[in-house]
């Protein structure tokens, strides 16, 4: 009889969890067919370096260094990008598809996640947990991650495969944990798993993104809560407190030394940002609570590729800065008070700002992706499903159980009906950029995608009246602190042969001014700069002028990359301008200078002094160049460069010892 009972709920797991992996292909289905977005194109669908030609190792060490993302450069990530393309070929569908593979992956690695939790607090805490209700709660509560609409970005937003692969590594890294730990409980041999596994899972997980040097910080909430630093004989685990010593104290330590040595390596980042740390830390308050609220209020109206948020500049300015925090240490509170009779709502709670502790505190990134929210989010969910679901201690049933299982079991069609709706948004990029713009009317970025999309309709014929393309652009320009509206408006106007409206270059150089020098600025000056060479030569006044007052922009002095940017681009102006050649070299040579690492740069210059005739300084930047050329990437490159350096000598000596002579 019991056998066949445990057989039956078996079977309907398995058949509940084969429900909740067809639910997420479901949803995700109608996005998967949307275009390249974003950062997609320069990571993926514009990089050369992923056209594998063989799967030699030679190609495949180029493919996997050749973002710049990261300081470790994603490697891992990037070769699988690589491998959708040579098995798959270069459409969006087959990159969407495997995100949704990866992620469905993550959903079972975090069912059998919670499953191992539950079962060890239930042996410390004694808790009166039967199986049927673990193994429920377990799916429940994986079909409720899986399915929230705040994990789309890491599925359909391609490049952030880079998050979701990372999550995968980090997952089985908690795994391995677990199961050593476990494993030493019983008095078995446990230390490979936790001294070997975990460890390994980790380091390919920071090789996909960064985000998996969190893994200590998980497995310390993990291990606080429900291991509780203990092995089998009485005492704590000298063994463990070692492994956080070596994993977490001391790479903290060594970190926090570096920052202290080097403050500009770390503080230099925000000279290029419109907040400083401060205001960064502060501003973190309020969207850490709005990435609560939208866990637990998945309104689609609030969900965003790019979200635009104003930076606090103190706690009352704004006055939610200040109720942010301290919602946020009530929770903190809460769940340390309730940490024995609500263990899993504590590990829940404190395991969501452990996931936070990258992205959401100092670094001068931006200030808010959903994508933060990726693994941490799921701390949330269990907190929030261990009170609907589970007793605490010495109770043996919840009161209105039905109806607490109820409601777990109805978040999970809504969740579904939400993240379907948002995928369907991002079916194509008419789609994706009309409803950006209607969810986010005040967002400057959704408002100029937009306006580009309506452009670019307008440019091909589709539409006749650009006026609708203006309007997007012109809303989107009085919220921008940088000129990608502005220059947009000016070369679709230059191009369909419109009058240019000088009020746009006026108010693009008010911008250069008053804010640092923004990648988004520079790739408006440098597509300014090629439409001329197309069919913009109208704006060959403006574009000089905007790179003039480009070079006095705020903070310019303390960022040199960016300088090097403007150089370059200055450079292609006096090309396309026919400007002399020293002219040129000399701009390409401040470029070098700035950015000596920079390939491209190299690239050029070294171009330039062959077209002028200087062998030998050729010579020196194709010699640097062959230091930079990491894993063969640019092979191709230096290639060109000494053919064209041959045939130049070539023409010099005939110059020099003509025939006859």
């Amino acid at each position: 009889m019991q056998v066949g009972y445990r057989q039956r709920q078996r079977l309907l797991l398995l058949l509940a969890t084969a429900a909740m992996l067809v639910a997420a292909v479901l949803a995700y289905y109608p996005g998967l067919h949307g275009p390249f977005l974003f950062d997609d194109n320069p990571n993926i669908a514009d990089n050369p370096a992923l056209r594998l030609a063989s799967l030699a190792p030679h190609d495949l060490l180029r493919a996997a260094f050749s973002s710049r993302s990261g300081v470790l450069y994603r490697p891992i990530s990037m070769l699988s990008f690589a491998f959708n393309i040579y098995f798959f070929g270069n459409n969006s569908f087959s990159f969407k598809l495997t995100n949704l593979v990866i992620h469905l992956c993550n959903a079972l690695l975090l069912l059998w996640l919670t499953r191992r939790l539950l079962l060890n607090c239930r042996r410390r805490y004694q808790f009166a947990w039967p199986d049927t209700r673990i193994n429920w709660f377990s799916v429940l509560v994986a079909a409720a991650w899986m399915l929230h609409p705040l994990n789309l970005t890491s599925v359909l937003y391609i490049v952030q495969r880079m998050n979701s692969l990372s999550a995968l590594f980090t997952l089985a890294g908690m795994l391995a944990y677990v199961y050593g730990r476990e494993r030493m409980l019983a008095g078995k041999t446990g230390w490979p798993l936790v001294w070997l596994l975990t460890p390994a899972f980790g380091l390919i997980g920071v090789l996909c993104k960064e985000d998996a040097a969190l893994l200590p910080l998980y497995l310390l909430v993990i291990e606080w809560l429900v291991f509780g630093f203990r092995n089998r004989q009485p005492g704590i685990s000298k063994n463990t407190l070692v492994f956080y010593l070596f994993g977490l104290v001391i790479p903290g330590v060594l970190g926090f030394a570096f920052l202290l040595h080097n403050p500009g390596w770390f503080l230099g980042g925000y000279a290029g940002r419109n907040f400083t740390l401060e205001q960064r830390v502060l501003t973190e308050f309020r969207v850490v609570a709005s990435y609560i609220q939208w866990t637990f209020y998945p309104d689609i109206r609030d969900f965003a590729l790019y979200h635009d948020i104003a930076a606090s500049h103190s706690l009352f300015t704004p006055l939610s800065t200040l109720w942010s925090l301290l919602a946020l240490m009530a929770l903190a509170g809460v769940a340390w008070l309730t940490r024995k009779r609500r263990p899993l709502f504590c590990l829940g709670i404190f395991f969501f700002f452990a996931g936070q502790a990258m992205e959401s505190t100092i670094l001068p990134l931006e200030l808010v992706f959903e994508h933060r929210n990726y693994l941490p989010d799921y701390g949330l969910l269990l907190a929030a499903f261990s009170l609907l679901l589970l007793p605490g201690p010495g109770a043996q049933r919840q009161s209105r159980a039905a109806l607490r299982w109820g409601i777990a079991a109805l978040s999970i069609p809504v969740l579904f009906s939400v993240t379907l709706l948002r995928a369907s948004e991002w079916d194509n990029f008419l789609d994706f950029s009309y409803y950006e713009a209607q969810h986010h009317p005040h967002s400057e970025r959704a408002l100029y995608t937009l306006g580009q999309e309506y452009s670019n309709l307008a440019l091909s014929g589709a539409i006749q009246d650009p006026a609708i393309a203006f309007q997007a652009l012109s809303r989107a320009a009085a919220l921008s602190t940088n000129i990608m509206p502005d220059t947009a408006m000016m070369m679709v106007s230059a191009k369909l042969k419109l009058p240019v409206n000088p009020a746009w270059q006026k108010h693009a150089e008010n911008i250069l001014r008053a804010y640092p020098l923004s990648t988004q600025d520079t790739d408006s000056l440098s597509s300014l700069v090629h439409c001329i060479h197309a069919n913009c030569q109208a704006l060959t006044p403006s574009a000089y002028a905007m790179i003039q007052t480009a070079f006095h922009s705020k903070n310019i002095e303390k960022l040199p990359g960016s300088q090097a940017d403007l150089w370059a681009i200055y450079a292609n102006y006096l090309t396309f301008t026919g400007a002399p050649l020293g002219e040129i070299v000399t701009a390409m040579r401040h470029s070098v200078e700035l950015a000596p690492n920079e390939s491209q740069y190299r690239i050029n210059l070294a171009k330039g002094l062959i077209m002028s005739g200087d062998i030998q300084g050729a010579e020196a930047q194709i010699l640097q160049l062959s230091r930079l050329n990491l894993f063969g990437s640019l092979d191709l490159e230096i290639r060109k460069l000494n053919d064209n350096l041959a045939a130049a000598r070539s023409t010099i000596d005939k110059a020099r010892h003509p025939r006859g002579g």
